[in-house]
């Protein structure tokens, strides 16, 4: 095998190998925290109001700790919701706001 073949196998197979491994350990805490989803909304945006700053929770409900805040009309990326047992819509997503981007969590569908 000639050298520069040999030298791009190894690096496609190591490559294949880390990005193996990093999803292999990722965490499942957005899994457990999905759990409580029993409405599939997958693919769909929904933007906040302007100077408001929506809370994003750790589960669907006020009482739920706070994990951040979407920016003023931020973007969140649904990909499920439910209903609380005060009978209040959650959407399950992630943030996709500069200040927030990337976090994963709850947001009452009545700000949207």
């Amino acid at each position: 095998m000639r050298p520069v073949l040999r030298r791009t196998a190894m690096a496609a197979a190591t490559t294949a190998v880390l990005v193996g491994g990093i999803a292999a350990t990722a965490t499942p805490a957005s899994a457990m925290e999905s759990s409580a989803c029993t409405i599939n909304d997958r693919n769909h945006s929904v933007w906040g109001p302007n100077l408001e700053w929506p809370a994003i929770h750790t589960g669907p409900g006020k009482a739920y700790k706070t994990k951040g805040h979407l920016d003023s009309a931020g973007e969140f990326y649904v990909l499920c919701s439910t209903k609380n047992k005060y009978g209040n819509r959650w959407y399950y997503g992630e943030s996709l706001s500069s200040g927030s981007y990337g976090v994963k969590g709850w947001v009452w569908a009545g700000w949207f």
